[in-house]
């Protein structure tokens, strides 16, 4: 994935074919995580912690859904062009932030899933869930290159 064009609300990335499938993988399974997130506070027993987290939880299910929206209208037609080097990604500094958001949902929601490691080198190969390191780690190369486009150029 690289760079192709930019102005100054106007992104254009090129990907190869496997990239292509790849991202469009990743939007299509989203969400991943739970819509339930941490606890609000760990240390309040108060009379309203329990109201505070369930507005929290609210919030967090409603901008779920919208991003699972946009996540779809992501995957639309009119976000992609083909071209003889592989599909063109065509965003607004917008859909590119609200891309951002959902790949680091993405991240975290797998993070989550293989138990929050603090290392995660050091989990063993034979993890049963070995695929939410793969997503993760599809994810954060999206991210890298929709945040640096040149780092990979």
């Amino acid at each position: 994935m690289k760079l192709a064009d930019h102005s100054s609300n106007r992104w254009c990335f090129q990907l190869n074919h496997q990239e292509a499938n790849l991202l469009r993988g990743l939007l299509s399974k989203f969400p991943l995580s739970p819509v339930a997130g941490h606890p609000f506070s760990k240390s309040d027993d108060s009379a309203g912690a329990a109201d505070r987290q369930k507005l929290l939880n609210e919030s967090l299910a409603e901008h779920r859904r919208d991003l699972k929206r946009l996540a779809r209208d992501l995957l639309r037609e009119e976000h992609w062009r083909p071209s003889p080097q592989g599909p063109l990604l065509l965003l607004s500094s917008e859909a590119r932030e609200i891309l951002l958001q959902i790949l680091n949902d993405i991240r975290l929601g797998c993070w989550q899933a293989l138990g929050e490691p603090d290392d995660l080198e050091q989990l063993a190969p034979a993890e049963p869930l070995t695929s939410h390191r793969t997503l993760m780690d599809l994810a954060g190369y999206f991210e890298m290159n929709l945040l640096d486009p040149d780092v990979l150029c």
